[in-house]
């Protein structure tokens, strides 16, 4: 899997690609948490490029999803069909905020 960080107008953008399994779990979780400490209380998680999803990557969303929210910030998530599907199946799709798009993400914080 690889993770990508950028910025725009604020807002903390990570950008995950490939298959997000178990063996990525724990960096992810490290550097999901130093982006969260660091940042500005506004996240979007790009799972557009996500092929694969299981079980402990699901917990890595659910961590970063509580500590911005320790922090009194928002986790925007836009994803594939693939992690959707997961999401849904899991019934995860009513805790997390998702979007359809990037764009859309970045227009919802500045909607609120």
């Amino acid at each position: 899997m690889i993770l990508n960080v950028q910025q725009h107008d604020g807002i903390d953008i990570v950008d995950l690609s490939g298959r997000f399994v178990m063996a990525d779990t724990a960096e992810t979780r490290e550097r999901m948490l130093a982006i969260i400490n660091q940042g500005s209380g506004k996240l979007i998680i790009d799972l557009q490029n996500v092929t694969f999803i299981d079980s402990s990557a699901c917990a890595v969303l659910i961590s970063a999803f509580k500590n911005i929210h320790a922090k009194s910030g928002r986790l925007i998530l836009v994803t594939s069909p693939v992690v959707q599907s997961v999401l849904e199946l899991t019934r995860l799709h009513t805790i997390f905020e998702i979007l359809p798009s990037i764009p859309a993400a970045i227009g919802a914080f500045g909607a609120k």
